[in-house]
């Protein structure tokens, strides 16, 4: 059954509620004050749905009890309808400018009060639907980043601490090339429902765009309550949203997390900063989740402390590695094609050595470095390694300050030119002067 429409009516007369009730009192849940006063007093417990209120009371009349709730943001929307025995036009324009919606003249014609009052509640739930709409992604119903937007900078006026979770659901590029959009929607509603039936109902949920979700979870969180909240998001994502008639795919998520008020207290900070730990789970794996202080404080520890050499000999352990495992071996969609364009490059060639580079980037400078100024660095190493190699080779971030290098069918003597001529192409892009870039060589040998 429906719930019945709550209306709050105001009149100093005892007689003119009792009248009004008896009219009302079979179509809708009814509450009563008895001056202006008292319905401010109510209307802080409780949001009726419409005001009766009359024009003529002792003390706060109706126009100025009409001027207290239009100044209140959480009373503003309410439609109030005044009651009067005055029918002048000039009352009647005066209360429609400050926000009334009608007027009802006493005594009362129950046919007439009931036609208005059903009216303008229809044009209400009109309002509110279509308000609604405007703040909702209409594929999923989750919240726009518009509104999410501007309800987390409303939060910010008044408290600081929050935790901002960016949701991505992994290979979705793949999920929508190989099984088609209509099942790619039904992915993105599926996760919606688990974000839906995971959030409280003080906090929210939206979709960002594409396959990009957030969530912002209001109050004061430790770690290990966030931590079970994406273990929950991520178990969630693992068994319900896999499609038993799909089974190839198997459906997962990387989430940023970002935590006011230490990374931010604004919109754009902790979306960007969360976005940034995203960003760091998609490149180790995915599937997970991290923190936007764990990678600063990853980026700030690692350039200080670091062995090239133990580096290099991890890489080259990597390197010689032999899967016994029967069968054909599975990589996530991404990086298959990624070794699809490598072998496509290089099967016609026999014979080859293969020799690894590995660049490190190094500073000594007197401040510390900053993580936008060693993303800013590590963006130029990466243009300068591009522009070098040829088409045969193939490159890739190792660390947050390395990038490895393989030259395949190289000699020592080329590979140490290559080397040096992209760090001389480095040092032309870049303008820090205490930064350096450094190298070391390995040949590959295959057993």
């Amino acid at each position: 059954m429906d719930r019945k429409k709550h209306i709050l009516i105001v009149d100093d007369v005892t007689t003119n509620l009792k009248v009004a009730a008896d009219v009302l009192k079979d179509h809708y849940q009814l509450s009563m004050a008895k001056s202006g006063q008292q319905a401010l007093d109510f209307l802080k417990k409780a949001k009726p749905d419409l005001i009766l209120l009359d024009v003529r009371m002792p003390g706060m009349d109706g126009y100025e009890t009409l001027e207290h709730i239009k100044a209140n943001s959480d009373t503003a929307n309410i439609p109030v309808v005044f009651l009067t025995v005055d029918d002048q036009r000039e009352s009647e324009i005066k209360g429609l400018k400050m926000g009334a919606m009608d007027f009802i003249l006493k005594p009362f014609e129950p046919e007439i009060m009931l036609s208005r009052i059903e009216k303008i509640l229809q044009i209400e739930d009109l309002r509110r639907n279509l308000s609604n709409s405007a703040k909702k992604d209409p594929l999923t119903g989750l919240w726009n980043r518009k509104f999410m937007e501007d309800d987390i900078e409303k939060y910010f006026i008044t408290k600081n601490k929050g935790v901002f979770l960016l949701c991505d659901i992994d290979n979705f590029k793949f999920v929508n090339d190989t099984y088609g959009h209509v099942f790619g929607d039904n992915v993105l509603c599926n996760f919606a429902k688990i974000l839906k039936s995971n959030v409280g109902p003080r906090d929210m949920a939206g979709r960002i765009g594409g396959d990009e979700f957030a969530v912002f979870l209001k109050g004061d969180y430790t770690d290990d309550e966030i931590n079970s909240y994406c273990d929950i998001l991520m178990k969630a994502v693992h068994n319900d949203m896999k499609d038993p008639s799909e089974l190839s795919y198997n459906p997962s998520i990387s989430i940023g997390i970002s935590v006011s008020p230490d990374d931010g207290i604004d919109f754009n900070t902790i979306y960007h900063r969360a976005d940034k730990a995203l960003y760091y789970v998609k490149q180790n794996g995915k599937d997970s989740y991290h923190y936007y202080k764990q990678r600063e404080e990853y980026l700030n520890n690692t350039i200080e402390n670091f062995n090239s050499e133990q580096d290099l000999s991890r890489l080259e352990g990597f390197m010689k590695e032999k899967s016994y495992e029967n069968g054909a071996l599975r990589v996530e969609y991404e990086g298959f094609k990624n070794i699809v364009h490598f072998v496509q490059r290089t099967i016609a060639r026999s014979n080859q050595t293969v020799w690894m580079i590995l660049f490190t980037l190094t500073h000594s400078g007197p401040e510390k470095l900053s993580t936008e100024q060693l993303e800013e660095a590590m963006q130029q190493v990466e243009r300068a390694i591009v522009v070098s190699l040829r088409m045969g080779d193939v490159t890739t971030q190792y660390s947050s300050f390395q990038y490895v290098t393989l030259l395949m069918n190289a000699n020592e003597e080329d590979s140490r030119g290559i080397a040096q001529r992209i760090i001389l192409t480095w040092q032309e892009l870049s303008e820090d002067k205490y930064m350096t870039l450094t190298y070391d060589l390995k040949n590959i040998v295959p057993k």
